[in-house]
């Protein structure tokens, strides 16, 4: 983000001085450290009514970044099927802050993306982190390449298609109900290894749902003031109920689920050349040699987005291929 956008946000009249919480989690440590980017998991939580997320809030900061960086507003058409692919896009409403402050009328659900350049999501985003550092027992910032605070503002009985995604995260339910169907991210029956490659490659809808894997999900039902923990590369997906959802989503990447998508993406040119690639954690020299050869091609100055953690790799790889191809 620019110093211009970067100034424009920070003069968003919200109630920057509002005190957050003492304590936002309400979980036992036993499942934190049982179950963190494992298993899915629920807690309770204490922002529910904060005036950080009230509809007037956030139709101000989803103006604002219309305006700033329009590229953090996004649209989806809230009448998305569960297996629906994520490129159909509806078209936008007049402005954000109308579409938020209509929100039970809009059909649709909006997501604001790196809300925590707003200093008071990104205090909220500082104390989340240390509060999971505490209960996981983990250095966690020490780990952490890549966080970025997102709001998901939904109409009534939107859905969330099937996904996977390459971060971790936990999801604040603020306002409002969902179900939320979420897998176990080791369970190849639900994601096959295949799928996993091809999203690491650049497909964010390599992996399909269906009917006969639903049996198979972690089923919550989530009410302002719940939460739930979704794994690295869990397969989940979301309908909202009768009454317009707010979602505060804390996304993270960590070196170690750095190193592991890096092994899948050398795994895909594997595959592609007829060769049969070993999953990663079955060799730990074969997946240090892989992370190694991709996570050198991965360097760069500065990362602007979890993408450019990611793929940058696969980006100068096919930019060379390319030339060879054209030459």
């Amino acid at each position: 983000m620019s110093t211009n956008n970067a100034a424009a946000i920070k003069e968003l009249p919200l109630r920057t001085s509002c005190q957050l919480p003492t304590q936002i989690f309400q979980v036992e440590k036993q499942i934190v450290k049982e179950r963190f980017n494992r298993l899915p998991f629920q807690f309770s939580h204490s922002l529910a009514g904060h005036p950080l997320f009230e509809l007037s809030s956030l139709a101000t900061l989803g103006e604002t970044m219309a305006r700033t960086m329009p590229e953090k507003v996004n649209y989806f058409s809230g009448n998305a099927r569960v297996d629906q692919r994520w490129n159909m896009d509806p078209s936008k409403a007049a402005s954000v802050s109308e579409a938020i402050s209509h929100i039970n009328e809009s059909g649709t659900w909006i997501l604001l993306k790196s809300v925590q350049k707003e200093p008071a999501y990104g205090t909220l985003l500082d104390q989340i982190l240390v509060e999971m550092e505490a209960l996981s027992d983990q250095p966690l910032r020490r780990q952490i390449t890549w966080a970025d605070v997102y709001i998901f503002i939904a109409s009534p009985h939107s859905v969330t298609p099937f996904h996977i995604d390459h971060e971790a995260n936990f999801l604040f339910q603020i306002h409002g109900a969902k179900m939320a169907n979420v897998f176990d991210p080791a369970d190849r029956s639900v994601v096959s290894e295949e799928e996993i490659e091809r999203y690491y490659f650049g497909d964010l809808n390599a992996a399909s749902y269906s009917d006969e894997k639903q049996a198979k999900a972690y089923v919550y039902d989530l009410k302002s003031g719940v939460g739930i923990h979704h794994p690295s590369l869990a397969g989940h997906w979301v309908k909202n109920g009768d009454d317009y959802s707010i979602t505060l989503s804390i996304n993270f990447c960590m070196r170690n689920i750095d190193r592991r998508g890096r092994v899948y993406q050398v795994n895909h040119y594997l595959r592609a050349a007829g060769k049969k690639p070993t999953p990663p954690g079955t060799s730990s020299v074969r997946d240090s040699v892989k992370s190694l050869l991709m996570g050198t091609l991965s360097i760069q100055a500065r990362t602007e987005n979890k993408f450019q953690l990611l793929r940058k790799g696969v980006t100068r790889i096919e930019a060379v291929r390319r030339r060879l191809k054209r030459a």
